[in-house]
């Protein structure tokens, strides 16, 4: 899993939070609350242990006991909403919401992320490795429960023994009290909780929803006793228009199966879904980073291309050095120049890459967003199975964001489909063409350094020639990703 995707994401380094708000499919029904992470709040609740007290009063930790610090805190550290929250009627007004279904929306969330510490470098904005879902009704904001958290508490005498044999000592292992972990403060008790982990392939292209568990104090579409429901967790990433109707980029799935109140369960060995395309960096969103970080990515390049040059002489330098101590006599006097002129040459570059460092600090580096899409979360719950694959054949239809070869008719059967990564066809490559463009403007910054360094004459000719060319087969991955070329 790629770094830049793994921390939806993640856009999305620090732990996000996105929370959404209920469209009421009825009145009866708590609202729905989705939370995502780059851990889950339920299934992913560390062991605690209170530190050991040495007989003069400090506290001791042994190597063992290392690990475990830090893992529980008052609150999820950085946790901040970075969405804005709206009411989910206006979002269904104009497709209808189904009466089986609860929803949550967010308004408007940027996709992507540009962080721009070091170089620019873009990705899925946020850190996205766990989506949980809350149905219950929250207390006012700016309430804090944190304090009243009870840990998961590991006796010392189980220190010494395997960890799947650890139990807790707390008297309250209620799905409340596990949510004041994150500070989601739940007013009386939750109707239910869903986890599910985000999946991506190998290079970055392709994700799918995992599920990661689940506990259910009462259904949300009935509250007869003994009542089976199945369910299915949706989401949905759309891209604003000029209308009400608002473009599908993707939509993910995760089937819990049939389950009834009082059910709870962190098995995460259900059937996977298969892959699903990650929404590309549009062409608009891909401009505008490119107009925004243009002296960042200027600077930038000159700093690696300068870098690499110094490798290259550095090995020049130690080739020469060995050639010396096996010449003699003109040939040695001759070898002998060529090493002060690179050992110049590398003083040089390095004092120009010490001011273009110095320059990149002083630009502006804060963090700038890209992608404007909305999201919407469902809970859906059905009398039948079939009704249940109906409601995922909608949404793989509407979609067409699943990329596995084998899916083809996913209607009746996609819940129990899963590929691998040699099984994905995504058509043309996002990935790829990103990296024909970053070989492209690696060339293109190689070949600008040498035309400026090289000496004159012949020298000199052959390095713009090399310029023009190495400018044109940029401007060309650059014109087939949407960008303008360079003047």
């Amino acid at each position: 899993m790629t770094s830049g995707i793994q921390r939806l994401v993640v856009c999305l380094s620090a732990v996000s939070l996105l929370q959404l708000s209920l469209a009421h499919a009825a009145n009866d029904s708590p609202p729905l609350h989705v939370f995502v992470n780059d851990a889950c709040i339920i299934a992913d609740e560390p062991y605690f242990m209170p530190p050991m007290v040495a007989k003069d009063g400090t506290e001791v930790m042994t190597p063992k006991f290392l690990p475990l610090v830090g893992l529980v805190v008052g609150k999820l550290v950085e946790m901040y909403v970075n969405s804005e929250i709206q009411s989910g009627a206006n979002a269904v007004k104009s497709k209808g919401a189904r009466k089986d279904t609860r929803y949550a929306f967010v308004r408007q969330m940027n996709l992507y992320r540009a962080d721009l510490q070091t170089t620019p470098t873009l990705a899925i904005n946020s850190k996205l490795g766990c989506m949980t879902i809350v149905a219950a009704n929250l207390k006012p904001p700016g309430t804090s429960c944190t304090a009243d958290y009870l840990p998961k508490t590991l006796p010392a005498e189980l220190l010494q023994q395997p960890e799947e044999q650890w139990k807790t000592s707390r008297t309250d292992s209620s799905v409340e009290n596990q949510l004041r972990r994150a500070n989601i403060c739940v007013e009386g008790r939750a109707a239910a909780v869903y986890e599910s982990r985000f999946e991506f392939s190998t290079d970055g292209t392709a994700y799918r929803l995992r599920r990661a568990g689940y506990r259910i104090n009462s259904l949300l579409t009935t509250q007869k006793s003994g009542e089976t429901r199945s369910v299915l967790i949706t989401l949905k990433v759309t891209q604003p228009g000029a209308t009400d109707q608002q473009a599908l980029l993707s939509g993910a799935w995760v089937n819990f199966g049939s389950l009834t109140a009082g059910a709870q369960s962190s098995d995460t060995s259900a059937d996977v879904p298969p892959w699903l395309e990650v929404p590309p960096l549009s062409v608009e969103a891909r401009r505008a980073f490119d107009e925004r970080t243009r002296t960042h990515q200027d600077v930038a390049g000159q700093i690696e291309a300068l870098r690499r040059a110094i490798t290259r002489n550095q090995r020049v330098l130690e080739g020469l050095g060995q050639r010396i101590r096996a010449a003699s006599g003109d040939i040695a006097a001759g070898l002998n120049q060529e090493q002060t002129r690179v050992a110049v040459e590398i003083q040089t570059q390095g004092a120009e890459l010490d001011a273009l460092t110095a320059e990149y600090q002083e630009l502006p580096r804060e963090p700038l967003e890209f992608m404007p899409v909305g999201i919407e979360v469902a809970v859906t719950e059905t009398e039948s199975e079939k009704k249940l694959q109906l409601a995922l054949a909608d949404l793989i239809q509407s979609s067409g964001s699943v990329v596995a070869s084998q899916v083809g008719g996913a209607a009746t059967d996609a819940l129990s489909k899963g590929v691998n990564d040699a099984d994905l066809k995504l058509g043309p490559d996002p990935a790829e063409q990103q990296a024909t463009l970053g070989q492209a403007r690696s060339r293109y910054f190689d070949a600008l350094l040498a035309s400026r360094s090289a000496p004159p004459g012949d020298a000199a000719q052959g390095a713009q020639a090399q310029l023009r060319d190495a400018k044109r087969h940029y401007n060309d991955a650059r014109q087939s990703l949407g960008l303008e070329a360079l003047p």
